[in-house]
């Protein structure tokens, strides 16, 4: 039931890993000089900035390559690091060595990287000259990639590699002083709430690769990435966990920088802490890539650490937009242009649906979709003729639609009934206006399942509910003609699990849906998805994603002739949370390509 559902739902600010200000910009690079991947830096004592990476495409094989600057923004290019001792020659930078990372600590600058045959090394030498010797210890561990080192406030240091793997040097840093082990959040946070499906990552590690640990206060914090199919790209995410000691035991993984690509963090002058941001271009919605920004963390309201306020990491329509309605929370957000000229909203609201029999359905009202007057309730359980008895009952996804063919307004909503499941009414207004008053079309409910939606074709309206079912409403608009159909693509699958909507374009129909791409509740996005079919029952096109974080939302046509979509924020990395906003929408011409698209737009 939804009580249990939204218990710790994604769509709560206290999971938000992204909060923009009103004034947020764009991440910008602060180094571009050279396309690089697995970037890592560092500060000396003094402030010198001291960069590394993976050098790209045609770059020569340089060793391990490193860049110096003042002020973080002009950099200066001091060549290989001249590493030697334990089997490398002095001189010697024929091979390139994969994801070097930095660490300073005191005096000392190391170098730790895997070396042609995989072994895991850690170079010394010294912060104040980087252009200077480091001596290479003997391999440390075989088989590593991804290497780092930790070193603790007493001078203790840690050889980090792949997604999570630690093991504690001797000193000196030139052989291990212990088994090593694998860092993993505490199996015990899950033992009351296992989590299933796709969301088992969250409990088996922290991230895939490249894992560096570092120290803030008491609390060690273990930072990896990993790519999880977020956004239906690959997104490679930024993951941090926290514990009490460099063993843990560690909390759940959050996603802390969503598209950073990379786990390396530094301190900056005022002792807040920035994580690099270096994406792959391979992610479809970074800001930019193989190039690299600082993104300044903070502490969100619970303590863990994610990503600034003042800065925006992703690169799409969405991620600039903001709420239009924010006096109460809303989501399913459905908006209808009416035979009046005017716009009319309604959504889910007080949280997660109001519980009977407190609420109903609320109307809003514009004329320019971008102020909205708050019109008041046009429904409060009336005439649905139905026992609900004892049970909870959550009225959950209205939608409301103009019916031209009627010259009048139909109210779609769900109820969701404890141990009943869902049930969805069609409600019609008898006065032909969107404040109605509205009655029950039928005698009770209209059809088990949720996400009612009408939709008027040229040839009558349609009943469109829960993965795709749809359905001919008859005369009388309280059954159908004919049998009930399953809307799917050309693979079998549905376009959407839930709030599928339906809207047609030079004779070409676009149906949209929701769905959960990567982690299903903890940091996957909840995206709109679409199909597209010259006829209304398909097979659509494969699904593809339309707009990113979109969901449950209804896409209409304006008085302009633009496309629109509504959203509401219903994951962690959405520009907002649980309330109304727009996103334009593009919709391709079917007579210009091959297979139409729609994908959310830039105004």
């Amino acid at each position: 039931m939804a009580d249990d559902i939204f218990a710790d739902h994604p769509s709560m600010d206290k999971n938000a890993v992204v909060m923009p200000a009103a004034d947020a910009e764009p991440v910008a690079p602060l180094f571009s000089e050279r396309a690089i991947s697995d970037a890592s830096i560092a500060r000396t004592p003094d402030g010198l900035w001291i960069l590394t990476g993976t050098s790209l495409r045609s770059a020569p094989r340089h060793g391990v390559e490193l860049w110096t600057s003042k002020d973080s923004k002009t950099w200066k290019s001091i060549g290989p690091a001249n590493i030697t001792g334990n089997g490398i020659m002095p001189g010697n930078v024929s091979e390139r060595y994969l994801a070097p990372s930095l660490t300073v600590a005191g005096d000392k600058l190391y170098l730790a990287f895997s070396d042609k045959t995989g072994c895991a090394r850690v170079a010394a030498g010294r912060g104040a000259d980087p252009g200077g010797a480091f001596a290479a210890s003997p391999c440390l561990v075989e088989d590593a990639s991804d290497v780092s080192l930790f070193v603790d406030t007493d001078g203790e240091g840690y050889l980090l590699w792949g997604g999570g793997m630690i093991v504690r040097l001797a000193p000196g840093f030139t052989k291990i002083a212990e088994s090593p082990r694998f860092l993993k959040p505490d199996q015990k946070l899950f033992e009351q709430h296992p989590p299933v499906g796709k969301d088992w990552p969250v409990r088996t590690r922290v991230g895939g690769a490249s894992a560096t640990m570092f120290r803030d206060g008491d609390r060690y914090v273990l930072a990896a990435t990993e790519v999880t199919g977020r956004m239906r790209t690959a997104t490679e995410d930024l993951f941090m966990a926290e514990g009490p000691t460099p063993y843990g035991p560690f909390a759940m993984r959050m996603l802390a920088v969503p598209h950073a690509g990379t786990g390396s963090i530094v301190q900056l002058d005022d002792g807040a802490l920035a994580a690099l941001y270096n994406p792959r271009c391979e992610d479809g919605f970074a800001v930019f890539c193989e190039q690299v920004g600082l993104v300044p963390l903070e502490r969100a309201p619970g303590g863990r650490l994610r990503q600034g306020a003042a800065v925006i990491t992703e690169d799409s329509a969405v991620a600039a937009r903001k709420p239009l309605v924010t006096t109460e929370t809303m989501r399913d957000p459905s908006v209808a242009l009416g035979g009046d000229g005017n716009y009319y909203l309604v959504g889910t609201l007080d949280g997660y649906g109001y519980h009977k029999p407190e609420g109903g359905v609320k109307l809003w009202r514009s004329a320019d979709l971008k102020k909205w007057e708050e019109v008041g309730f046009i429904f409060k359980w009336e005439g649905m003729g139905y026992d609900f008895g004892e049970n909870i009952a959550e009225l959950w996804a209205p939608e409301i639609k103009w019916v031209e063919r009627d010259k009048t307004y139909y109210l779609a909503f769900s109820v969701m009934e404890r141990g009943a499941g869902g049930k969805t009414w069609l409600y019609r207004s008898r006065s032909g206006k969107a404040e109605g008053p509205y009655e029950n079309v039928s005698k009770s409910f209209l059809v088990n399942g949720i996400d009612g939606f009408p939709f008027e074709d040229d040839d009558g309206l349609y009943f469109l509910w829960g993965g795709g079912s749809i359905a001919k409403l008859n005369a009388a608009r309280n059954g159908f003609d004919g049998p009930v159909r399953k809307l799917v693509d050309v693979d079998g699958d549905a376009v959407g699990y839930e709030g599928n909507g339906l809207i047609k374009v030079n004779g070409v129909y676009f149906l949209t849906g929701a769905e959960w791409n990567g982690p299903l509740r903890t940091h996957g996005t909840y995206d709109m998805m679409y199909g597209t079919s010259k006829s209304l029952f398909g097979p659509y096109s494969q699904r593809r994603m339309g707009a990113p974080h979109g969901g449950h939302g209804t896409p209409f046509k304006d008085k302009k002739g633009s496309y629109w979509y509504t959203m509401f924020g219903n994951d962690p990395t959405a520009p907002w949370r649980m309330h109304f906003g727009l996103v334009p929408i593009d919709i391709g011409d079917p007579a210009s390509i091959g297979v139409p698209r729609i994908r959310a737009a830039r105004e």
